[in-house]
Parts: structure tokens; sequence; C-alpha cells
């Protein structure tokens, strides 16, 4: 694993103004480092602040104190453009319900991100998806439409299109949430091998702790407070 750190939060809080002018606390002094080849899961129930987190992770939020680093720089300081840019550059994300484009091909599915990508990528988008979806064993389905292919196989073609191009940091909320236990696991074997190969790091949101147990770093977020299982276990 390599040392480049990639995203650092520390002592991170978010809170929202309720209509009665009372606040709700969801993330309590977060504290997370994650470098290239991390591969992390973070393990929850429902309602303990675990899409908040991922979408401060992912730059889609930005917390209400502490502080958040990309790449060593500040995250609040990035104007709404260059946050999208760097999550259509740098993050893949990858969703419980697959969201796949209705109407249109793996294929063309894993083409979308490269459709707002510069020079070569957009060029070879067709090449690269193609490419992608041969990794994740689905060479042979190119023209396939999402009804027709199985929930595993929906997810692999999720996974081709948040590995497409090659991002430093791939977010995966509940991957394994619409599948059976089998397919989920030899999901996750796939999306943890097709990180490390790439190099990206990889952060899991789950409630499955059998999910998590995939991990090298295995965190739990309860109460908006984020704590190592290692931690929990040596208590």
């Amino acid at each position: 694993m390599s040392d480049a750190q990639l995203l650092k939060l520390e002592n991170v809080t978010r809170s929202v103004l309720l209509p009665d002018d009372s606040e709700l606390h969801i993330l309590n002094g977060i504290n997370l480092s994650v470098s290239e080849g991390d591969h992390i899961a973070i393990v929850g129930r429902s309602g303990t602040g675990k899409s908040t987190l991922l979408n401060i992770l992912g730059l889609l939020d930005r917390p209400t104190s502490g502080s958040l680093a990309w790449r060593g720089h500040d995250a609040s300081k990035l104007s709404a453009r260059r946050a999208a840019h760097a999550r259509g550059r740098d993050l893949g994300f990858v969703f419980q319900q697959f969201n796949l484009l209705p109407g249109r091909t793996a294929l063309e599915n894993v083409m979308a991100p490269l459709m707002y990508a510069t020079g070569q990528d957009f060029w070879r988008r067709r090449t690269l998806a193609a490419e992608a979806l041969e990794k994740v064993g689905l060479g042979a389905r190119l023209d396939s439409m999402p009804q027709m292919l199985s929930g595993g196989e929906q997810q692999r073609v999720a996974i081709a299109r948040a590995l497409v191009r090659r991002p430093r940091v791939v977010l995966a909320d509940e991957p394994t949430g619409a599948l059976d236990v089998d397919t989920g696991r030899a999901v996750m074997q796939l999306l943890d091998s097709a990180t490390v190969e790439s190099g990206a790091a990889l952060i899991t949101i789950t409630h499955d702790i059998n999910v998590a147990a995939l991990a090298r770093r295995q965190f739990r977020l309860e109460d908006g407070v984020l704590k190592a299982l290692d931690q929990e276990v040596a208590q």
C-alpha cells in the first residue's frame, strides 16, 4: 500500500437545522485518513450517519466543522466546479441499486462517465468501456440491456463504470445490499481485486459485518462517532 494520502478528515462534524430551530448532530468528531491502495470498510446501522459520511468523502457535502483534505488541499476551498471535476476524474461510485441507465446497453452505461473526459479518454471511450467490462467478466455482454442481466451482472457493470476513468478512490455504498449472500461475496471479491489492480483506494459503506470483514481496515459508525473495530475488541 502506498503512503500517498488521498483523504484526511480531522474532527469532522455535520449538523442540520431542524424546523424547530434545534440542531440534529449527525457526525461527531470524525477522524479518518485514506491512502492509495487502502481498503476500508465502515459498518453501521441505518440512521447512524453512513450516507452523510459518504457524501463528505465523495466531495458531495461539506463538514459543519473540522477539516477535510483532498490530496493535501483543503477541500472547503474547492469551488463547486473544481469539486465536480475531482469527482468526475478521481472518484468512482458504486451504489446498492446499481443506478444503471435504462434503455442503454452495458457498454453504453460504462461509456457514460467518459462522455465528460478529454483527450484520448474521450476518443477511446468505446474501447476503454469494453476493456473495463472484459475485466469484470462481461466481455460477452456488451450489448445487453440492464433488464437482461442478473443482479450480480448489473453490479459488475456498475463496478466497470466506476473504474473506467481509473479513479484514485472508489466509494461503494451498500454494494451487496440488493444481492444474495453468495453473489454479494463474489461481487466484493471482484471489487477488491479490481481496485488492488488499479491501485485505487476502496471505501465500502455497509451494514453487513461479513462484507466489512473483507476489508483490511474496519470501522464502526455509531451515533455519529467512528471507531476502529480493533479498538472495540481491545476494550
